[in-house]
Order: C-alpha cells, then sequence, then structure tokens
C-alpha cells in the first residue's frame, strides 16, 4: 500500500466506476512526470494486522522491523497473507524484489534460483572481507520493494544494480551492523544458505574474539607483545 502526496489533486487519474485495471498504467506517467514519491509504504498484511491491534498506521510502532519484535505478529502474521513462494510461482499479482543497500550501492534481486545465487555471492564476499579492516558502511540493510512500472520490473530479471530512489518504494525487512564485532560477524553468516568455511585468519580471529565480550572490535584485539633484546633498552614489536 502507498500513500502519494499531490500538491495539485486535479493531477489524479479517476477511478473509474467499472474498470481500474489499467489504473497503474494511467498514474505511472504523472508520477514520473512529476517527480512524485511514495510518503509512505506499508505491507497490506502490517497494515490488517496493525488495524486489528490498534496501531496507527505509518506510526514508528507500525514499521516492519518494529512489528517483528511483536510476539503477536510473529505468532499470527500468517494469517494475513503469504510469503514469497507465491512471488516465485508467478502468483503474485503485484510481485515484489529483494533490494540489498550497502552504502550507497543498491542490489536488486529477483525471487528466482538465479536471484538466491547472486545473492549467495554477495553475501560471502562480505563475509570473506568482514575482518580486512577496510573502512565500510555502518550497516548492511535488506529491503522488500515494488515498483509500480511493470516494464521495470521485468528489467529487473534475476540481478540489477539500481539508484537508490528505488527503496522508496519498499520497506526495510532487516538490518545488519557491520562493525567488525564476531556478533556481527556470525549474523552476517547467519544470513548465508551456505556459508564457506572460514579461512585460516578467519579462524585466528574468531579464537581472538570468542574470549572477548561481544561488542569489542577486531583490531582491539590484537594485543602488541614486546620482546626484549639482551641488550639494554632495545626491544621490538609483534
Amino acid at each position: 500500500m502507498f500513500r502519494f502526496d499531490f500538491r495539485d489533486k486535479s493531477l489524479i487519474p479517476p477511478i473509474l466506476g467499472t474498470d481500474n485495471a489499467d489504473y497503474l498504467e494511467r498514474l505511472c506517467p504523472v508520477l514520473e512526470r512529476e517527480k512524485i514519491h511514495p510518503s509512505g509504504v506499508v505491507r497490506l498484511r502490517d497494515a490488517a494486522f496493525c488495524e486489528e491491534r490498534g496501531i496507527v498506521q505509518l506510526s514508528s510502532l507500525s514499521e516492519h522491523t518494529a512489528l517483528l519484535e511483536n510476539e503477536d505478529y510473529l505468532r499470527l502474521g500468517h494469517r494475513f497473507g503469504m510469503d514469497g513462494d507465491v512471488i516465485r510461482n508467478g502468483l503474485a499479482a503485484f510481485p515484489t524484489c529483494t533490494a540489498v543497500e550497502y552504502g550507497q550501492k543498491v542490489l536488486l534481486l529477483g525471487k528466482t534460483d538465479k536471484g538466491d545465487k547472486a545473492m549467495e555471492e554477495f553475501l560471502n564476499d562480505l563475509a570473506g572481507h568482514f575482518f580486512d579492516g577496510k573502512r565500510k558502511p555502518e550497516e548492511l540493510r535488506f529491503h522488500e520493494v515494488a515498483p509500480l512500472d511493470a516494464k521495470y520490473r521485468v528489467e529487473i530479471g534475476d540481478c540489477k544494480t539500481a539508484s537508490p530512489d528505488i527503496l522508496r518504494y519498499g520497506i526495510c525487512t532487516k538490518r545488519c551492523n557491520m562493525a567488525p564485532t564476531l556478533r556481527n560477524f556470525n549474523r552476517l553468516r547467519n544470513l548465508q544458505l551456505m556459508s564457506k568455511p572460514l579461512t585460516k585468519e578467519q579462524e585466528r580471529i574468531v579464537s581472538l574474539l570468542v574470549t572477548r565480550p561481544d561488542n569489542v572490535w577486531f583490531p582491539e584485539t590484537e594485543v602488541k607483545t614486546r620482546i626484549p633484546f639482551k641488550k639494554k633498552g632495545q626491544s621490538i614489536n609483534i
């Protein structure tokens, strides 16, 4: 469910009393011409749950990530719709795709086997370089997006890079902190269907971090040890 705010209400295509199957075809050119983007996006199943439980629509408590912390939503959410199998089987009237946001990079992935493989390769690459010490975006975010333009949806295929503007047409479903801690590393690996075995260097780093608090960053675990030489005043750091 999308909310669009028009300054000029006369631009809104009329909803006919008979057949509105072509409504998006009439609406999308207006949105593109006037550069109008959604001011709010809500899953219909989330909206139905919030309506039933008296949660104000478009409030912070109605956000999908907040609902995932709601025990009733997790227990009863299946009553308000089905998940991605409907889309994979081509049964969804208005299919969504997964968008992965990593800094300024946005990757769109179709709900196909090839889309799953592209996601797995992307996550494996992130996990492989997780402790390399290079500056990274603070978070990895996952979104479910529903581009309105049917032609654009077809162009996505299995995998495609996109402008961050596409995120306006979806909701954030998951976040992963990318600070180099053991907890975050494990969370990232748990997102993968088949994680690659740890490298020798990763095994060394994990063995260092496992004895420290969960929020300790990896570089801070590297303790410098001074080994004295025989001559006074001479030593080396390792």
